[in-house]
């Protein structure tokens, strides 16, 4: 904990050659330094921030030596901004081509994803992007277009917290089959772990588990979690003293079978009932609640995921192969790299929407990932919906090129930034930008084409990113 009130151990040196004191003149020019002031909020050590630490970090990331979760996450948002680019090397360059016995897994899975990310036309190409979009953007369609204009006009307290209760409970109720899976992955990895006579019996426990249930269909798999598999463990750890790799791996399965059995579907239309038994609800939501629950179910069964829901799962095992050195050691840095920038771009604290869209079309191989603020922040009022997206993308052939664009009340804003030899053709490009932007009924009030000379970071595209680091976060 910090030492704000700047205890120190007396000195024990009873020479006083080092005391100072104040009537002699010799001393008169040495003042007190860093005293403590009650009024304000000091470091640690009592020195003001402003006078040390690394400039040139300080500028970045307007954190000085404060380690707090915010100044932490957007420091590591800086220093991944090249995600793009280590993907690209591991679909496309180098590491496509992995040679080796040991490397056949993870060349396979490289080769798989290949073969999913190639588009043979337009119609393939958008419904390849769109699907990625719907994936990773849970919380859309009409049914919840339909309680974010709810929230917006100021409902009762009991309303809103109704509503945010079941949209944790979906959220739970449509992780069914990933948590599942999950789940799954840590029994296996248990398994290892537990000393060899207990192993049996714990696999008869974790084989009977159906983990192939339907989604809200939980009663049967958290009485066994509840009633059979956490209390073996509970038990192996008491009696074995294992407060190490087994009781960690327990705590990460308990989690997930807590929020797998808030799933249930008996639970969600429990919280669905309490949404229609407020006369708020009744009289701010448009539409029918009931009909678009019913489709709001079918949505979020497993059935219902589009086959593109295994390109997430894919990576997220070729990343866990790489990862452990199945690429070949040379690689596992790489493979950090990848995931650290996803945990990055997935963290509580980002506001925004992230996407990573590798594709190949017409023999050219595009990386491209995205950005949305699906709700920006509005010059007054009285205006539509913002739209704010950042978009990043590499066509091999051509080179790197990033778009900034606002949508509002269908008109737009676009700023393109193309490569260096792609510049002197800027009439040619915002010609052909604004044809795009017609046949999709968009106007535009400004379409400028630029070179691009550098790579943006998101916190400079969306600054209200970097705003939040003057809140007070520490992290002890």
């Amino acid at each position: 904990m910090s030492n704000i009130l700047q205890v120190t151990t007396p000195n024990l040196n009873t020479d006083n050659r080092n005391i100072l004191n104040p009537q002699d003149p010799r001393q008169a020019g040495q003042a007190i330094h860093n005293p403590v002031d009650p009024t304000r909020v000091v470091r640690a050590d009592g020195r003001d921030g402003e006078q040390t630490g690394n400039s040139t970090q300080d500028d970045l990331f307007s954190v000085i030596n404060y380690d707090s979760n915010y100044g932490a996450f957007v420091k590591g948002l800086g220093e991944n901004s090249n995600l793009s680019g280590v993907m690209e090397r591991l679909l496309f360059g180098d590491m496509a081509g992995l040679k080796g016995a040991e490397q056949a897994e993870v060349s396979a899975l490289v080769e798989r994803f290949l073969m999913s990310m190639r588009m043979d036309s337009p119609q393939d190409l958008l419904e390849y992007l769109q699907g990625q979009g719907e994936l990773q953007a849970r919380f859309s369609g009409d049914f919840f277009n339909k309680l974010r204009s709810l929230l917006s006009q100021s409902p009762s307290e009991r309303l809103k917290e109704a509503v945010l209760n079941f949209v944790k409970g979906y959220n739970n109720y449509s992780s069914g089959a990933h948590l599942l899976q999950q789940m799954k992955a840590l029994t296996d990895d248990i398994e290892h772990l537990l000393l060899r006579a207990y192993r049996e019996e714990f696999r008869g426990l974790a084989d009977s588990m159906n983990w192939d249930a339907a989604n809200g269909d939980t009663e049967e798999n958290s009485g066994i979690l509840n009633q059979r598999l956490i209390p073996f463990l509970s038990s192996y750890i008491s009696r074995t003293h294992d407060y190490g790799a087994v009781r960690e791996a327990a705590m990460l399965l308990i989690f997930h079978a807590v929020r797998y059995q808030n799933g249930g579907k008996d639970r969600l239309f429990t919280l669905f009932d309490s949404l229609l038994g407020n006369r708020d609800f009744g009289r701010l939501f448009k539409g029918d609640a009931e009909a678009d629950m019913e489709q709001l179910l079918m949505a979020g069964t497993r059935e219902s995921q589009p086959p593109l829901s295994e390109f997430a799962d894919d990576l997220a095992t070729l990343l866990l192969k790489g990862a452990n050195g199945h690429g070949g050691l040379e690689n596992v840095q790489q493979f950090y790299n990848i995931m650290n920038g996803m945990l990055i771009n997935e963290s509580v604290y980002m506001p925004l929407l992230h996407f990573i869209l590798p594709f190949q079309y017409e023999d050219n191989n595009v990386m491209s990932e995205m950005w949305v603020d699906p709700d920006s922040k509005k010059d007054s009022e009285e205006e539509g919906r913002k739209i704010k997206l950042f978009l990043k993308f590499d066509i091999q052939t051509l080179g790197k090129f990033e778009l900034v664009m606002t949508l509002q009340d269908r008109q737009s804003k676009v700023q393109l930034y193309v490569p260096p030899q792609l510049a002197r053709q800027n009439k040619q490009i915002q010609t052909e930008v604004a044809d795009i932007l017609k046949k999709n009924g968009f106007r535009f009030s400004q379409l400028l084409i630029r070179e691009r000379v550098r790579d943006r970071r998101v916190d400079e595209v969306f600054p209200e990113i970097r705003e939040k680091e003057r809140t007070i976060n520490v992290r002890i």
